[in-house]
């Protein structure tokens, strides 16, 4: 029983990998909801006055997704895979309150609901980390067209990579299996299974190894 999230810039391939992910190892999908966001063309066009409204939306959504995943794995045993998640989604909150197009208030509000969220929430066992070059993500981002995001500015997308890697260090630190793997040209899905069982099983020899290192401590008393 697993729940894995797949989080990068914008454009880096995540909708991908998360499709051939959930098909390779038999789990369940969760999307981002790009198309059914009514708020992502009028941000685009007014950010500070849908910032917020947005972000509100985008976290209601994540939440119930978070929450039909955790009911997944416990009625089926089956792992569930995110196509970003609601951690992720904070760092596009946080950029928009350090662009100001959300006041301090707001922000505040928007974090003290985030809080009461993820308190009941499952940490994701694994998340898999795609890094890519915000001038890499640029091209993916206008290679595929989407009118709502054709002014993007590079800045913005520097922006979200600077907040992505300290994302990672959250994660990590929430007790979230981080695999970064570098993004700037795509991998085939084998690849990234393997960097997940090796790092899997690298944590757990590390485990093994500090858990003999305690009982040998205790022994010498």
């Amino acid at each position: 029983m697993k729940m894995i999230i797949v989080e990068g810039n914008i454009g880096a391939g995540k909708s991908t990998l998360t499709k051939e992910l959930a098909d390779k190892i038999g789990a369940k999908a969760f999307y981002e909801p790009v198309e059914s966001n009514p708020y992502l063309e009028l941000f685009y066009k007014d950010p500070k006055k849908y910032a917020l409204p947005m972000q509100f939306y985008l976290m209601s959504i994540r939440y119930e997704m978070h929450l039909e995943g955790i009911e997944h794995i416990w009625r089926t045993g089956q792992p569930c895979i995110f196509d970003r998640s609601i951690y992720g989604d904070y760092i596009f909150a946080k950029k928009n309150w350090m662009d100001g197009n959300m006041s301090d208030l707001d922000f505040e509000n928007y974090n003290k609901m985030r809080a009461v969220m993820t308190k009941s929430l499952m940490v994701p066992h694994t998340t898999i980390y795609l890094k890519n070059d915000p001038e890499i993500t640029y091209k993916n981002i206008i290679s595929r067209s989407r009118d709502c995001e054709a002014g993007i500015p590079m800045d913005y997308l520097k922006g979200l990579d600077t907040l992505y890697k300290e994302l990672a260090i959250d994660l990590a630190n929430m007790g979230s299996d981080v695999v970064e793997i570098d993004w700037n040209e795509f991998k085939p899905v084998d690849y990234v299974l393997d960097r997940m069982n090796y790092q899997e099983t690298e944590i757990l020899y590390n485990l093994k190894k500090k858990t003999n290192l305690v009982n040998l401590d205790h022994s010498s008393l």
